[in-house]
């Protein structure tokens, strides 16, 4: 009997991107996968996906491929393929739909999505927010840009990814929602490590202090899902520091363009560059209270 979903192709299964392929697995759609380290992708083999050799592929056996890479550049490279040669918009067949779910810019979605359209092809940006947990949850939330025609059509995917999934406008719409998440969270990161650096240096249990905070006008997701980590010692990444200082520099970059000033976000970026520079590029963003952990203990000496 023909499986009446479409097959789906997903490049990038790495922390973020093997939960939400998984998902799709789970929900019965036939699945092609690529990534750099074919390892990270064993378990959804095992689980019925078929392996790619190249993006390249994946874009010739499927009818809509989701991408969720690392940085701009790979978002480029895997769209637009290397010196002008290969990629998705190359090997995507008119009629298919691309969706970038990679924190990316606002200009180089329209510039994909313009590619795309040229090609009889459709361009969905997506990006999300939730890390790790809300992708293992499927409880993303996905913010998109496109026309409503692709959004519609990448809705029932997005659904089996995310709890909440909103079209924010035309292509791009979507990163630029999300760079105004990333905002909230690089400068809320800031917050809470200053609150429990203030707590613990009057001589409370920031443990305790965290919990009776989070509970009041001070909650945040952050507050209650990464400072208890980071209090344990616990800096796994659920998303890379790396990641948060390519995501705030593209917002500064956007804030710029608009003459907007962001002085929270100055000083995220001035912390988290400090903590990439010392070598926590691949920890969790909730590392950053380790700069002021070192500076407590500076203090002490």
């Amino acid at each position: 009997m023909t499986n009446p979903l479409p097959t789906v192709g997903f490049v990038g299964t790495g922390i973020m991107g093997a939960s939400m392929a998984g998902h799709l697995v789970a929900a019965g759609y036939p699945l092609r996968v690529f990534n750099r380290t074919r390892r990270k992708a064993e378990p959804l083999l095992a689980a019925g996906a078929v392996w790619c050799e190249s993006p390249e592929d994946v874009a010739a056996s499927a009818e809509i491929v989701i991408t969720i890479v690392g940085m701009p550049t790979d978002v480029e490279e895997v769209y637009f393929g290397r010196d002008g040669k290969g990629g998705l918009l190359a090997a995507a067949a008119a009629g298919s739909l691309l969706i970038d779910m990679t924190t990316s810019s606002p200009a180089l979605a329209e510039r994909i999505a313009a590619a795309a359209a040229e090609r009889g092809v459709a361009a969905v940006d997506a990006p999300v927010s939730g890390g790790d947990v809300g992708a293992r949850n499927g409880t993303l939330v996905i913010m998109a840009g496109g026309d409503e025609a692709a959004f519609q059509r990448a809705l029932p995917l997005l659904k089996t990814m995310g709890g909440s999934i909103t079209r924010l406008g035309p292509a791009g719409a979507g990163q630029r929602c999300k760079l105004a998440n990333q905002v909230a969270v690089a400068v809320g990161m800031v917050a809470w490590c200053e609150a429990l650096s203030h707590a613990e240096a009057g001589g409370l249990d920031p443990s305790l202090v965290q919990q009776v905070i989070s509970g009041g006008a001070a909650g945040s997701w952050a507050m209650t899902n990464l400072a208890p980590r980071a209090l344990a010692g616990d800096f796994a990444p659920g998303f890379l520091v790396r990641h948060l200082v390519k995501d705030i520099r593209i917002a500064r970059e956007a804030a710029d363009e608009t003459g907007t000033e962001l002085p929270g976000l100055t000083v995220a970026e001035q912390l988290y560059g400090l903590l990439e520079e010392g070598g926590c590029g691949d920890e969790g963003t909730q590392a950053l209270l380790q700069l002021y952990q070192a500076a407590d203990e500076a203090d002490d000496v």
